[in-house]
């Protein structure tokens, strides 16, 4: 085999190597991008089809390419199963969260409530004046000094209107705290009712009339101090009283207070734990998304890029072409002749390695 023979025999395939060089060059930025294992395998396939003079053929080439778009579609449908209960966690957490956000906030609202049911009832507890002056003021007013119609049954009539009035006025305010803490659900230990006090013993004589200024003076003056000191411990007695359901009162709200900023701060806990999670399934579902487009996105330019090696060789086919008909027009006759051999292999070779190409891209 002469030397010139050798040389376009070589070169046959020289055109496919260079296609091949410039294909695998594009092909490496793909190794980065989470396709390594497909361009390895691309690599070997093309190594063992192009470097192989007897069998050019690009069957096996398609063939990966099937198998490797099954392979990634499987992959997207994996991450799309692995997606699609993130929905329904994000939504069934969210849901959570708003029905334990208007849960905490409804036993917010109930402890506001049962707080200023408290307050409300703490204002209606107002303590008599148990001044000296204030009550003989009363007694003085009530138990009037009548120089001129000087009984002992008008002293008694006004002592006995005195009693009554205090009673009442204390018995009224007793009765008004009774109502209040049933229409405000309090419940008290200490019983609302005043100890009891003996009456002030009414003035006993024979004749109704005092002859004497003096000695109605003095009559006066004792039943007016007997009436101070009676109003002085019914007084002393309400305000022990509600001293003591103040003190109850005051320790109820003040434990109202205390259970709920505990309830606040228990379900704010909770809210956080339930937040967190979401935050969690949210990352996850943003991350499974984002290599599910990074994969496809990635996936369709190695698609494009794999569908343009029959564009590389063409364009070396076509060069190689060119330079056999230079052989063909301008060299000698042993050169014209080979380069018209090898014209009519190039040809053949064409069909044997791109045909298969571009009809397989167009399945």
């Amino acid at each position: 085999m002469n030397s010139t023979l050798i040389d376009f025999h070589k070169k046959r395939f020289e055109w496919a190597f260079k296609a091949k060089e410039e294909f695998l060059n594009h092909l490496d930025p793909y190794k980065n991008e989470g396709l390594s294992d497909s361009v390895e395998d691309l690599l070997h396939i093309l190594q063992t089809d192009l470097e192989n003079p007897n069998e050019p053929s690009f069957d096996r080439l398609n063939k990966f390419y099937q198998e490797a778009d099954e392979e990634m579609k499987m992959k997207l449908k994996n991450y799309e199963k692995q997606i699609e209960p993130y929905e329904l966690l994000i939504t069934k957490q969210s849901s959570i969260i708003d029905h334990k956000i208007e849960e905490a906030r409804i036993q917010e609202d109930g402890f506001a409530i049962e707080i200023d049911d408290y307050d409300r009832f703490l204002k209606q507890i107002e303590l008599k004046n148990t001044e000296s002056d204030q009550i003989r003021v009363l007694v003085d007013d009530t138990i009037e000094y009548t120089p001129h119609d000087r009984k002992a049954s008008i002293i008694n009539e006004d002592v006995s209107r005195l009693q009554i009035a205090v009673e009442r006025d204390l018995g009224t305010s007793i009765l008004i705290l009774k109502q209040e803490a049933h229409f405000f659900k309090i419940e008290l230990a200490t019983p609302l009712e005043l100890p009891f006090v003996p009456p002030i013993p009414a003035i006993e004589q024979k004749i109704d009339a005092f002859w004497f200024k003096n000695t109605y003076e003095k009559a006066l003056f004792k039943m007016r101090s007997q009436a101070h000191d009676w109003v002085t411990e019914m007084y002393q007695n309400y305000n022990r009283l509600l001293t003591s359901i103040l003190y109850e009162i005051t320790t109820q709200r003040e434990q109202a207070v205390k259970e709920a900023e505990a309830s606040k701060l228990e379900y704010r806990q909770k809210i956080n734990t339930l937040e967190n999670q979401l935050v969690t399934y949210q990352k996850e579902e943003a991350q499974l998304k984002a290599r599910y487009q990074k994969a496809s996105h990635v996936w369709n330019q190695f698609q494009k890029h794999a569908s343009q090696l029959q564009g590389y060789l063409i364009k070396h086919w076509l060069e190689y072409k060119e330079e056999l008909q230079q052989d063909f027009l301008y060299g000698n006759a042993e050169g014209r002749f080979l380069a018209a051999h090898y014209l009519q292999l190039l040809r053949q070779d064409g069909e044997k390695i791109i045909k298969p190409l571009i009809s397989g891209g167009d399945e």
